[in-house]
């Protein structure tokens, strides 16, 4: 009997992985309902009490359920805490005789009435959540104190007062993305977080990390289906300020397109983005991304990254463009910058080589109290192939090497949520090859010269240490649209692709 049970619950288990990849709202299979009374049979449930269990818990009887559901139903009575049966019902004592028609009346009445919702037997001080209660309204708020079996919930509309008998119980069975799994009733819930209690102790779970979540509100199922529609999974994240990068990835399979750049997330720890400006000019090239660092909470997380731009055909005009101040007139010992010659005329040799920069970056965003969005900073250095090697000048013209030991970019960024749609962002840096520019001038640069879509122009002021700050808009989920004082000085996001 024992070698025929294993057999069924092998077969069961094997088709229930194949349906779990197929469309999870088809019916289930004969073999995944072999399983589950299988292995409810050994767990003490009769047919009836399997089915009774079923309605109550998940909405429907044995042969009505979906293939997804049966694969979790299958898992629930493999794991370490498996259900058990109801309690048996009492039969109902015979009513009398001469009242047939009343009896057959109240029998059929019981049939179809609905159980008693389930009261919350979990209620303290601190509790921070939506409170749902029997009579159908929804409040929500913090406890802040009990008395007499009254909770004083207090919310945004005032101090309310509630009797505990009113309140129902919400639990949560949860699986992580990595398969971990809880159930429990919730304690205290953010935008960003659950807090729920474990038979051994409170457990705090990103929303992020959340794979699959059924709700129950004084027992009746709200199935994950309908919760994720509403279920909020914290705002998208930049993975720049400005121009300067973040440690914070795109999250895997999303694209995204600005006004300079696109980019894809492979993963959540590894991105690729290109200026696609310069891949019109034949320069290709790639910038790759990996978050080598990350741990987090469920209201902050702190990653670290290495970032490399790698530029095949990049035209060394640009580099000597940008570090013209160290770029000597030998005869009239002035730098670039300050005399009338023009950079195509410096060079010598090849004038489009392989280029590269490289960069580590130190980032950390936390949830704001009000719970109204984040704030974060990030600190990075960057660096370029002109360390080892710096384009050939005609003869008459020079590197100083004394002023340029090796070119660098240092920045600290401070991001922070105003509102939900509405973004502050600050950067401050050192750059000895950065130049201010007018907005004139950086259109000009972007749209009229003979590199389009790229910011590579000689003219400005140079200026090593410098600052910037701007607003960022969210009109949606995907589409961004920001104005700062510096070049670029328009931001456009546009992520327009998500699985």
């Amino acid at each position: 009997m024992r070698t025929k049970t294993h057999w069924i619950l092998a077969a069961g288990l094997l088709i229930s992985a194949l349906a779990f990849a197929q469309e999870g709202e088809e019916s289930i299979l004969p073999a995944q309902a072999n399983a589950v009374g299988a292995l409810a049979k050994e767990q003490g449930f009769t047919a009836a009490s399997l089915n009774q269990y079923l309605t109550s818990e998940w909405g429907a009887s044995l042969y009505s359920l979906s293939r997804q559901d049966a694969v979790k139903i299958i898992r629930l009575f493999q794991s370490d805490n498996p259900p058990s049966p109801p309690p048996v019902r009492k039969p109902a004592t015979a009513l009398p005789a001469k009242e047939p028609v009343r009896a057959s009346r109240n029998a059929a009445e019981s049939e179809t009435q609905e159980p008693e919702p389930i009261l919350a037997e979990v209620l303290e001080v601190g509790m921070a959540k939506r409170f749902h209660l029997v009579d159908g309204n929804i409040i929500q708020g913090t406890i802040t104190r009990i008395d007499d079996d009254v909770c004083h919930i207090e919310t945004i509309d005032g101090l309310l007062r509630i009797p505990t008998s009113s309140i129902l119980e919400e639990t949560v069975h949860i699986t992580k993305k990595n398969d971990t799994r809880y159930v429990g009733p919730v304690l205290k819930e953010t935008p960003e977080e659950l807090i729920l209690r474990s038979p051994y102790g409170d457990v705090v779970i990103s929303k992020k990390d959340i794979k699959d979540m059924d709700r129950y509100h004084g027992g009746k199922r709200v199935p994950w289906a309908e919760e994720k529609k509403t279920f909020y999974r914290g705002e998208a994240s930049l993975p720049y300020v400005f121009t300067d990068h973040t440690a914070f990835p795109l999250p895997a399979n999303t694209f995204y397109l600005s006004g300079l750049s696109l980019g894809y997330g492979f993963t959540d720890r590894f991105m690729v983005f290109s200026g696609f400006g310069s891949d019109f000019m034949g320069d290709l090239n790639l910038h790759p991304l990996i978050q080598f660092y990350h741990r987090e909470t469920g209201v902050s997380e702190v990653g670290a990254a290495l970032g490399f731009h790698m530029f095949n055909h990049h035209p060394m005009e640009t580099l000597v463009a940008k570090y013209a101040r160290y770029v000597i007139n030998d005869a009239l010992q002035e730098s670039l910058n300050e005399t009338e010659a023009d950079v195509s005329e410096v060079l010598t040799g090849k004038t489009q080589q392989f280029y590269w920069e490289a960069y580590l970056v130190l980032s950390s965003r936390r949830s704001l109290a009000t719970g109204r969005g984040k704030l974060g900073w990030h600190l990075g250095i960057k660096t370029n192939s002109l360390i080892l090697s710096r384009p050939a000048l005609q003869t008459g013209y020079s590197w100083d090497m004394k002023k340029m030991v090796f070119p660098f970019r240092a920045w600290a960024a401070f991001e922070y949520d105003l509102s939900k749609r509405l973004k502050l962002m600050m950067n401050l840096w050192a750059d000895n090859g950065h130049k201010y520019r007018t907005p004139f001038q950086t259109w000009q640069d972007y749209t009229e010269d003979s590199t389009p879509f790229v910011l590579d122009s000689p003219k400005g002021d140079y200026r090593m240490v410098d600052f910037d700050f701007g607003f960022l808009y969210a009109f949606g989920e995907t589409f961004r649209l920001g104005i700062h004082f510096q070049e670029p000085y328009l931001l456009l996001y546009w992520e327009f692709y998500e699985l």
